[in-house]
């Protein structure tokens, strides 16, 4: 078995990592926009705890496109540098002791923080983190494997309002001039995020409450409490798919574990990809927030990423597939709950279909130990073969110890990280089995499998036998095989045989028949992970 200490070490990182000697517990941004007409400079306050055992600095990641005017620590003016795009703080002479830095700086920052002009709603702000793109405004130890918690002080113009993280303070208007009047707006978290999910929108909202959701199944007391942020032009066109939100967190908190967070809202926002998954405050592109335009299984998606991703966080971003794998197969595993079996293995075979054509399925392993690029982490391995791999191990472990295994991972990591090896011992108890095989051929190794299987009929013992040839592109894998079998009187049985890793292979199947079957077919369950023919 390889602990996930092991792996790490086997591994080492190439996308940075925490800070040597220093633990961040807690961030608070202050973010103050101007009273008036376009925010050509934004001025921050980003106040960083750590608990600290020997560190004489604190390297914090920020874009060098920010100014910085000033820093401090515990209350006290210091020193600082500006290597690069980071800020380098000075810390006094101590050891295990917690240290308070603040960076004050401004400028208008060109990503991270998405700012727009827009004809309807005047301008607006929208953070777009990942994977490491808050430090384009925000000073921070930007990389997954440092969780803290945030609070978020904002001062924007009454017209806006202000959505982030957490649970909402407080949201209190200033005294001041009538056309300058700001309001203060606090959030805050109660549990430890990363900073890929540290986000605020900043908009002329209207705002829908759903209601209470899902109660009972939160990590708090009582219900989730879910609302739809969007553009007062698109408020009437609401809930619209948002509707069935309420029953995608229940069936995910009854899967899964508790809901982890204060409060979960959808926001129509500026963002790079049609939905992020910010810890509470699911972001989507604006353009999605008209009739029949978001999917039920994007809604799905992106929720399923509050357990995995956001409470469960990858330590290195080679194994980010423990958050975009899950909620693929978790999005898949809506679609069978609520419009069944059919249309889930439609979908199951439009996943198949988009890695089989993807040529990062035969040049690169799931997890790519190799990744040095960032913009490079996000492709169909860690979404739609890592998604139809726990697939197959649901079929080969069977549905009791699969949800078994990822209730107790879930539980074993939330509010914390993990790597690949964490879920394997969780799936390895939970079926009693090992399953280093399994992982090894599907997420260290590229490629699919590539076979050709047919059937024959032994009449003088009554059995049929599987052949399956494989190999002759990839080297062979370790197959469970469904096999459909059509008896004489219509009925069909399915079974499924275990084919070993060798390029020829013939397989009893083991069920009684007494004469030969009318029809066999193989894969009907859509559990294949490449090309079969028959």
């Amino acid at each position: 078995m390889i602990g996930s200490r092991a792996e790490a070490q086997a591994s080492p990182s190439h996308t940075g990592a925490r800070r040597a000697g220093l633990e961040v517990v807690h961030y608070e941004f202050r973010v103050d926009f101007p009273a008036r007409a376009w925010p050509d400079t934004i001025r921050f306050v980003a106040t960083t705890t750590a608990a600290r055992r020997d560190a004489m600095s604190l390297s914090l990641d920020l874009a060098a496109a920010m100014h910085v005017d000033s820093a401090r620590v515990n209350g006290a003016p210091v020193a600082f540098t500006r290597p690069g795009d980071s800020v380098r703080v000075a810390l006094p002479n101590g050891s295990n002791d917690t240290v308070r830095v603040a960076v004050f700086y401004h400028g208008l920052p060109s990503d991270g923080l998405i700012v727009r002009r827009d004809t309807l709603l005047g301008w607006t702000a929208f953070g777009d983190n990942f994977p490491d793109r808050a430090r384009q405004w925000l000073a921070t130890v930007d990389h997954p494997s440092d969780k803290a918690l945030v609070d978020w002080i904002v001062r924007a113009p009454r017209t806006h309002r202000v959505i982030a993280n957490g649970e909402l303070v407080e949201e209190t208007p200033e005294n001041g001039p009538a056309d300058a009047r700001l309001v203060r707006t606090h959030w805050r978290t109660a549990r430890p995020i990363y900073t890929g999910l540290m986000v605020i929108g900043v908009s002329p909202f209207a705002v829908l409450e759903l209601g209470e959701t899902a109660c009972n199944l939160a990590e708090r007391t009582g219900c989730v409490r879910q609302s739809v942020w969007t553009s007062p032009d698109r408020r009437a066109a609401m809930p619209g798919s948002f509707a069935r939100a309420g029953e995608i967190v229940t069936l995910f908190s009854t899967l899964v574990g508790p809901f982890p967070y204060e409060k979960l809202a959808h926001v129509a926002s500026s963002t790079r990809f049609g939905g992020m998954e910010n810890a509470s405050a699911i972001f989507y592109d604006q353009r999605l927030f008209r009739p029949g335009a978001l999917a039920e299984s994007l809604i799905a998606h992106e929720t399923a990423h509050q357990w995995f991703g956001d409470a469960v966080t990858t330590r290195e971003w080679p194994h980010v597939w423990l958050s975009e794998g899950f909620a693929t197969y978790f999005a898949a595993l809506w679609t069978e709950h609520a419009h069944r079996d059919s249309a889930f293995l439609t979908e199951m075979r439009e996943i198949r279909a988009k890695l089989l054509k993807s040529p990062i399925t035969v040049e690169k392993a799931v997890i790519d130990t190799t990744l040095d690029d960032l913009s490079r982490v996000l492709n169909t391995n860690v979404y739609e073969k890592a998604g139809f791999t726990l697939h197959m191990l649901r079929r080969e472990i069977g549905d009791s110890a699969f949800f078994r295994g990822i209730r107790a991972y879930y539980a074993a990591h939330r509010h914390g990280n993990a790597l690949t090896a964490d879920v394997q011992q969780a799936f390895e108890r939970a079926s009693s089995r090992r399953l280093d095989w399994f992982f090894d051929q599907w997420m260290r190794r590229p490629g699919y499998a590539d076979v050709d299987a047919s059937w024959s009929w032994n009449e003088q013992a009554r059995r049929l036998h599987v052949t399956v040839q494989q190999g002759t592109r990839f080297a062979p894998y370790r197959l469970s095989l469904a096999v459909d079998i059509t008896t004489a009187n219509g009925t069909v049985k399915r079974v499924r045989v275990m084919v070993p890793a060798l390029r020829t292979s013939t397989m009893t199947v083991p069920i009684a028949l007494s004469v030969k079957p009318s029809a066999v077919r193989f894969d009907g369950d859509v559990s294949l992970l490449g090309v079969l023919r028959q």
